[in-house]
């Protein structure tokens, strides 16, 4: 069986647009489509915005967006999934491709999003990878006695995110590096180029927001079953994606529970469709029942 995972922040990088309209001209027609809609030429963020352009969340989330959703246009229509499921901002990719939103609604909310997320500020977010990272991940927050400090991203069994206000990522980090030396265990640690505490319940006040401009959307029921990040659970109509929606971006992405979900459906290949190929890597790390092949053409052989 058949899946497609849409990545999330931080796969982007400057000039990805370019191969992609050389590998598949009819991503074009896609790329239009969005400045139609968004009714300025949105579509250069895939072909010549800096990378420093790039890191601003209000123009990463809809640059991954657009690229995905060009990548599944060309892809679709001559081998759909079956099953279809996105990471964090992925989310929204995956949604269209499952028929929950069309092509402009989906841009619209993630170009929402994306404002909404970049105003927030006032936290922080590190990656733990290595052996046991969420075993530490957990230590930490626990022994430390943090107030805000979560696990917003069970990625794969090698590597967790921690969300929280900087003060306490900062405390956090020095606990980490003193476990790594005095345990003798080998960790990376890689602070994310953030300004807030994604997924964690930092963004309450972003994700009532948020909420709001999704009710004012209509949701159909998904045409193939769509994995969620904040349940790591198939839903099926389009009531559980709304109410999975709701709690996102407080929420954490539970990415392992999506894999084993996605095994329990009898997913046994997953198509990486958006820029870069971290999902694969995920992947890999957590089961090897599941082949993974990105289709960004920077990274795949395309026939």
């Amino acid at each position: 069986m058949l899946a497609y995972a849409f990545p999330g922040q931080g796969s982007q990088y400057s000039g990805m647009g370019r191969l992609l309209l050389e590998t598949y001209p009819e991503a074009e027609r896609t790329l239009r489509l969005a400045d139609e809609v968004a009714g300025f030429p949105i579509s250069r963020l895939l072909l010549d915005a800096s990378e420093e352009e790039l890191r601003r969340t209000e123009n990463t989330q809809p640059a991954i967006f657009l690229y995905s959703a060009a990548l599944y246009d060309a892809l679709g229509e001559t081998s759909p999934p079956e099953v279809v499921f996105g990471h964090s901002l992925g989310e929204f990719s995956a949604l269209y491709a499952a028929g929950v939103f069309d092509f402009a609604t989906a841009l619209h909310l993630v170009l929402k999003r994306g404002e909404i997320m970049g105003r927030a500020a006032g936290g922080g977010m590190v990656a733990i990878v290595g052996e046991g990272a969420l075993k530490w991940a957990r230590r930490v927050i626990e022994e430390g006695k943090h107030s805000t400090l979560v696990i917003a991203n069970y990625n794969s069994p090698k590597q967790v995110v921690i969300s929280g206000a900087k003060e306490e990522i900062d405390r956090a980090l020095k606990d980490l590096r003193e476990i790594t030396r005095s345990e003798g265990i080998r960790l990376r640690l890689v602070p994310l180029k953030v300004g807030a505490a994604f997924h964690s319940p930092m963004m309450e006040e972003a994700a009532r927001e948020f909420k709001e401009v999704l009710e004012r959307v209509k949701f159909n029921d998904p045409k193939v079953p769509v994995i969620m990040n904040s349940t790591g659970r198939v839903a099926r109509t389009a009531r559980e994606v709304r109410e999975a929606l709701h709690v996102q971006l407080r929420s954490p992405v539970r990415f392992t529970d999506m894999i084993d979900e996605a095994l329990s459906l009898g997913v046994d290949t997953v198509w990486e469709v958006g820029p870069g190929r971290v999902l694969c890597g995920l992947i890999r790390q957590t089961t090897d029942a599941i082949s993974c092949e990105p289709k960004d053409p920077k990274y795949a052989r395309v026939e």
